[in-house]
């Protein structure tokens, strides 16, 4: 992890290598970096853990996490993709965020609420509404959460309906094999 001052606030460089225990230990004895405006850059790879790390000490300091973007190098070299949104707050029943991109939720969606995206769906925090992943045919998109409750889970044209059972297991994905929707545990 590495940090640089920037117009109006901090950036926060994160890499394949760091995970929350990494950043946790580096921003624990800094709270005056993140009490402010935190960018946050991160590689393709990155473990969802370290960011909501990064979330946690910035909202613990007082700060505000303002965006999430790729490097600077990366950025100018890739093609074009499609929009990210990033939505730095709990999705309300009745919301609806479209993404010709991904979606990242930096909160909870609440049933009622639903996330449509031509990639993948990332919420940091509990899905209890709909996920619609890889909406544009992308077979290979995603869906992971904290906690997926949702009652159903869309990549491309599959469908699954989701059976939570009240127990929360950790960190989950949701990925097509075949014609089929599999939810499995992040960490395995």
């Amino acid at each position: 992890m590495k940090t640089r001052g920037i117009r109006g606030g901090i950036l926060i460089s994160l890499t394949a290598q760091d995970d929350a225990d990494t950043v946790r230990q580096a921003l624990a004895g800094h709270a005056d970096l993140v009490s402010g405006a935190v960018s946050v850059e991160i590689t393709e790879k990155v473990a969802p853990e370290a960011l909501l790390a990064v979330r946690v000490a910035t909202e613990e300091a007082g700060g505000t996490l303002q965006d999430i973007r790729p490097p600077r190098d990366r950025a100018a070299a890739a093609p074009p993709k499609g929009e990210t949104v990033i939505v730095a707050r709990t999705v309300r029943s009745g919301g609806r965020v479209e993404s010709t991109g991904s979606i990242v939720v930096l909160g909870d969606v609440n049933a009622g609420a639903e996330l449509v995206a031509a990639d993948d769906v990332i919420v940091i925090g509990t899905l209890r509404g709909l996920a619609h992943a890889g909406a544009a045919g992308n077979e290979n998109a995603i869906i992971w959460a904290q906690h997926l409750a949702g009652p159903q889970l869309r990549i491309g044209p599959a469908v699954a309906r989701a059976e939570d059972d009240g127990e929360t297991r950790g960190p989950e994905i949701a990925l097509r094999r075949g014609d089929q929707i599999i939810v499995r545990d992040w960490t395995s």
